[in-house]
């Protein structure tokens, strides 16, 4: 799946609407792709790098990388709240536009706190409740109600429009591309391992709970589910 990033912008209401859609291993599986997005580019920048600010008020890619993770950090609580139906723990007042930014983390320590929220991310699933509660929902200022699933989709969509903003810091003028440490070709630079479990056959893959059933033709499962 290609998150239509331009499409999702324009019609805010289809985040949590196509959310619905997946499954949960597919959810994760395209977070961690938005996770290994930004290691790719980590591996081959230097502190110089990351911390170049095209402008005072303009995030560097450390302060991008920073304020994903401290977003993360607190969406994935969310999500386990939303699950177990326990909306009301959940404050939308501390979802703040840029919370969390640093500007003072080496290239290493970036990296460490990126993998922490795809460790953070694989644990949240691994202990979903038997019977997801996925009529609980918590607001978004622009893309509205957004139950658990729609909050995992939502960080996939976070993650891919900050990238975007990291390409713009790469083609500003004065960005320190001297100043990197990419030694090998690009094809050296792989992305981390995703979830075993995930690389599997479609039809091996591990069912989690509150997710659509998909056809046995194709992906192993009946078609005669209903959506949860």
């Amino acid at each position: 799946m290609t998150l239509p990033l331009d499409e999702l912008i324009a019609n805010p209401h289809w985040v949590n609407e196509r959310a619905q859609e997946l499954e949960w291993d597919d959810l994760l599986f395209e977070y961690e792709k938005a996770i290994d997005d930004i290691q790719i580019w980590l591996r081959a920048m230097s502190d110089v790098q990351t911390r170049f600010k095209p402008a005072a008020k303009t995030f560097s890619i450390g302060e991008i990388v920073t304020h994903n993770a401290f977003s993360d950090e607190m969406f994935w609580n969310w999500v386990t709240l939303l699950t177990h139906g326990r909306r009301d723990e959940i404050d939308p007042g501390k979802l703040i536009s840029g919370d969390g930014a640093r500007n003072d983390l080496a290239v290493a320590a970036l990296e460490a706190l990126n993998e922490a929220c795809r460790s953070l991310g694989r644990t949240v699933f691994d202990n979903l409740p038997p019977s997801c509660d996925l009529g609980s929902t918590s607001p978004h200022p622009y893309f509205g109600e957004l139950n658990a699933k729609g909050w995992v989709y939502f960080m996939c969509v976070h993650h891919g429009l900050h990238l975007r903003q990291c390409e713009q810091v790469l083609d500003a003028a004065g960005f320190p591309r001297s100043q990197s440490v990419q030694t090998q070709p690009p094809t050296a630079y792989q992305p981390s391992e995703r979830k075993t479990w995930l690389n599997q056959p479609a039809a091996a893959k591990r069912k989690k709970p509150g997710g659509k059933k998909q056809s046995a033709a194709t992906h192993g499962r009946s078609t005669d589910s209903k959506k949860r």
